[in-house]
């Protein structure tokens, strides 16, 4: 008789984002939990990368007719976690992960929506695309009540559940000395550490850079030394970059460790948790920083981002593309953070404990399948 051993697992991985890695990386503690590591396959831009850091197999995901294969020794197929389905660019992402849900399909495996958050889907053929594919899923978990509505609007209210980011019960993982060093001569100073996560696009400008680097010095520095956070450094060197430049140029202060030699979103995690504030656009810096309890203002370029600063009451940076800053809001908002009041630390532990709660979710639901 032909045994299907092996789960599958298609997401935005290898490409060196940390939020997607950090996703992948609970994922895979949880799978190993359930399956034995030489039977997870993850699909990777970088599959040498993704097997030697996690300790799973890999799969180049270009490589499709190796997948098929794959999914034919399949007894889960598992599409997530994170924003898979959006076409803010372009719909090459819906058919992309689309079609490997056909493929899957096709091959007799069962599709597993994994912890997404849908959207934005802006066009008509990139919500058409969406909800066909995810018609084909067996069961559907989701991060954010929008997504869940929109599985309503489409009918598939009967097989779709909110759990939560898989990210908010990742445990941290030790940092070598030589990394926490300069964060400790930080602390035996006196300073303050805000970390700071920028990237490009989402109409945040080098005019809106600038005004956040005066609107941070006047209001943080000199207590406060800066530490830039690139998530994806392709995408967020640039603009820290000049961000840095204006800092400097203020008198601010930097503490650089060396983020080389950070090998796992966990190391991460624990990086984040030594800041005592957190100004971040990138969805997972905050969700990394909240998870420590750590206060965040954030700067919602996409709604995932003002999704999680709702939920835990924590400010954002209002700005719009063709208008000014207004400056003095920028500042006391700052200002009113970095107070961190036992109140605002209190709600985020209370909220913590609930998005742990829906996180918890995405397990039951994996092993619930396997068992079928």
């Amino acid at each position: 008789m032909f045994v299907r051993q092996l789960i599958v697992v298609s997401g935005y991985y290898g490409f060196d984002n940390l939020g997607d890695e950090a996703i992948l990386e609970e994922l895979v503690r949880e799978l190993k939990s359930l399956w034995p590591a030489k039977d997870i396959v993850i699909l990777s831009q970088n599959p040498e990368s993704t097997a030697a850091r996690f300790g799973v197999r890999a799969q180049n995901r270009w490589q499709l007719s190796e997948i098929a294969v794959l999914l034919r020794q399949c007894k889960l197929f598992i599409s997530g976690g994170g924003g898979l389905f959006q076409d803010s660019e372009s719909v090459k992402s819906v058919i992309y992960y689309g079609g490997l849900i056909s493929l899957a399909t096709l091959c007799g495996a069962p599709t597993l929506i994994y912890a997404q958050g849908l959207g934005p889907l802006k066009s008509a053929l990139g919500k058409a695309l969406t909800r066909f594919s995810l018609v084909q899923a067996k069961q559907i978990s989701v991060r954010d009540e929008t997504s869940l509505n929109l599985l309503k609007e489409w009918g598939l209210a009967n097989v779709s559940q909110r759990t939560g980011d898989p990210v908010w019960l990742l445990p941290r993982a030790e940092l070598e000395q030589d990394l926490m060093e300069p964060i400790e001569n930080c602390k035996r100073s006196g300073d303050k550490l805000v970390g700071l996560s920028l990237r490009d696009g989402g109409g945040f400008s080098l005019r809106h850079i600038e005004s956040l680097a005066i609107a941070m010095h006047k209001q943080l520095s000199p207590q406060y030394r800066l530490m830039p956070l690139p998530l994806q450094a392709n995408q967020d060197e640039k603009p820290l970059e000049q961000f840095q430049a204006i800092w400097l140029e203020l008198g601010g202060k930097l503490v650089k460790p060396n983020l080389l030699k950070i090998e796992k979103p966990s190391q991460w995690l624990s990086l984040i948790a030594n800041l005592d504030l957190l100004v971040g656009m990138r969805l997972h810096s905050l969700i990394m920083a909240l998870s420590s309890q750590v206060p965040v203002v954030g700067i919602s370029y996409d709604p995932k981002v003002k999704h999680v600063l709702d939920y835990f009451q924590q400010p954002s940076l209002p700005y719009e593309t063709a208008t000014q800053v207004d400056q003095d809001a920028w500042e006391a908002t700052l200002a009113r953070q970095a107070k961190a009041e036992p109140q605002g630390r209190r709600i985020i532990e209370e909220r913590l404990a609930t998005a742990r709660e829906g996180a918890c979710q995405n397990q039951l639901l994996i092993a619930k399948m396997l068992s079928s």
